[in-house]
């Protein structure tokens, strides 16, 4: 009788921890030090030279953050990279030879929570907010992905200085398929989705402020170590 008490606590827990809890913690970034690192980024290698791809986040930025390009996602010195810059606009380059892909202005709101999405589908790259189409362009951009560390919430410029995103950072996520080439109804912001075969990275920062990583709810279970100044708060 004791052995199956035993079991059946054990297989419990199991099925807790197979998925965040719902205590819609997000990161409070502060624009400066504050982000974490994966250091094992095997999923995002998965995908390295993909010509369909989705990077996605929530975000309640402050401003545009650490030297106007606030990184949501950085991999250290190989181009890569999901930001938020000037004119309140969605940033995203996929390596250097590609360079500087950029939504049109007035892409995102300050103090308000807005989903923003880049997808491509080998022929256009497409910026999205709220699942709204905002803005997309005929480019030949293929992902550049090393094993270097990959960023979250910051990130170093050109200049080899900081690129802190400053706000609220939630549920991260990358896939190995476009999603979206028109206007869709976004994934609820702090509500568990399990992930499917495309997804090869999902950060959703619920573990709560008392742990010093975050998982990653795919099977390649990259593990974002905090670093800096980094908070994990409630929803504001």
């Amino acid at each position: 009788m004791i052995l199956r008490v035993l079991f059946i606590l054990i297989s419990s827990t199991t099925l807790v921890f197979s998925q965040p809890r719902s205590w819609n913690y997000c990161l409070d970034l502060d624009g400066k030090t504050a982000g974490g690192k994966i250091e094992h980024i095997d999923g995002l290698q998965s995908i390295k030279g993909a010509r369909e791809y989705t990077f996605e986040a929530w975000v309640r930025p402050r401003t545009q953050g650490g030297g106007g390009r606030g990184r949501i996602l950085d991999q250290e010195k190989s181009g890569l990279t999901f930001y938020l810059s000037d004119d309140a606009r969605i940033g995203f380059r996929p390596s250097r030879d590609a360079g500087w892909q950029l939504s049109e202005k007035g892409a995102v709101t300050y103090w308000k929570w807005q989903h923003v999405a880049v997808t491509y589908d080998g022929k256009s790259l497409r910026f999205f907010v709220d699942g709204i189409l905002f803005s997309a362009s005929v480019v030949d951009v293929p992902l550049t992905i090393t094993r270097k560390p990959v960023w979250i919430g910051n990130g170093i410029g050109d200049d080899d200085k900081p690129r802190g995103f400053d706000g609220w950072l939630d549920d991260v996520r990358v896939s190995s398929t476009c999603r979206w080439t028109s206007n869709f109804v976004p994934p609820v912001r702090g509500k568990y989705a399990a992930a499917d075969e495309a997804t090869v990275l999902y950060l959703a920062f619920d573990e709560g402020p008392a742990y010093d990583i975050v998982l990653d709810y795919t099977p390649y279970n990259a593990e974002f170590i905090v670093q800096g100044t980094l908070k994990r708060v409630k929803s504001p």
